[in-house]
């Protein structure tokens, strides 16, 4: 065999050998970031993020627990718990409570117990991919947020067109709420609360990435490929300051200073994206997800005097009635 045709062959072994480990790569990498997972908050400290789960077990409370399920825009069954009141009257103010990565109902007792405890209704959904909703990949708020939407819907046929919504995410939750918000969703939709959610998959990604010694695009390129093929969509495309942008829904800006998994640059950032002429940012000493630990009192103030400005209770609504 000649020279030449040997070579040749060489060089094809190096580059095919060079595109198995770049695809195993990508599949590896890709599944590790957005693969399907889920995590009770009870194996990462919840005290330290303000969760007293147990408040899910008390009787009271889980008398008023339940379930609902839709089908996702690509088939998926998707769950949420519920927490509704036993009235005679009906009620017509619901909070959907989204929580973050890696997280699931439970995590977010801290708001639903607030929003509970203010009369609402609460719907919690279990986001794509984690756990009791299907889903072989987590969403990253930028698939989440049509679930959200069909979640709205849910509520609204469920509670009739008078029904008011209060939306509220954490971390990739917020994120996904903030980015409904510049969908134009339904007017029954009156506010939205975020809570350290991250302005874009990209820049959340780059921040996790900032201290890596090795250059970016080595990591990047395999896992963005990834996302390509698994889940349609281009990581540079999930933009969630873009959404906010056409966002016209007053929106509560919540994020920890000390935050390190979303810095509080990128809570800004989309706090300044925001074209919300009622839009407002409060920060905390405190780490990521951890505001409402570190000053509950202060937290529930900020949340309950935003909330009842544009869904106020029976008592809100006849003082403001007789102002």
């Amino acid at each position: 065999m000649e020279a030449w045709m040997i070579a040749l062959i060489a060089v094809a072994g190096v580059i095919l050998v060079l595109a198995i480990v770049f695809f195993a790569v990508t599949h590896v990498y890709s599944n590790y970031v957005i693969g399907s997972n889920y995590k009770e908050p009870e194996g990462d400290d919840p005290a330290k993020y303000g969760v007293d789960t147990s408040w899910f077990d008390t009787d009271d409370v889980k008398a008023a627990l339940g379930e609902e399920t839709i089908t996702s825009f690509d088939g998926l069954k998707l769950v949420s718990w519920t927490l509704k009141h036993k009235s005679d009257a009906p009620v017509k103010r619901v909070a959907i409570v989204q929580h973050g990565y890696h997280a699931g109902p439970r995590s977010v007792q801290p708001f639903a117990q607030m929003f509970f405890e203010k009369g609402f209704d609460v719907y919690m959904p279990a986001a794509r991919g984690h756990k009791i909703s299907e889903g072989k990949y987590i969403g990253m708020a930028w698939l989440d947020r049509f679930d959200i939407m069909r979640w709205i819907d849910k509520v609204i046929e469920l509670y009739g067109s008078d029904v008011k919504i209060a939306l509220f995410g954490i971390s990739m939750g917020g994120s996904t709420v903030a980015a409904v918000s510049g969908m134009q969703p339904p007017p029954q939709v009156k506010c939205v609360i975020d809570d350290c959610g991250f302005s874009s998959q990209l820049d959340q990604y780059n921040s996790l990435l900032k201290d890596v010694k090795i250059p970016r695009s080595w990591l990047m390129v395999p896992f963005t490929m990834g996302v390509r093929f698994k889940c349609g969509y281009s990581v540079s495309d999930a933009d969630i300051c873009a959404l906010v942008s056409s966002s016209a829904l007053p929106t509560l800006f919540i994020h920890g200073e000390r935050d390190s998994f979303v810095p509080v640059a990128l809570g800004k950032k989309l706090y300044e994206a925001c074209a919300a002429t009622d839009k407002r940012l409060e920060l905390f000493d405190a780490g990521h997800a951890a505001s409402v630990a570190s000053d509950r009192e202060r937290y529930g103030a900020i949340l309950n005097e935003f909330v009842d400005k544009y869904i106020p209770g029976e008592d809100n609504a006849s003082e403001q009635g007789n102002a």
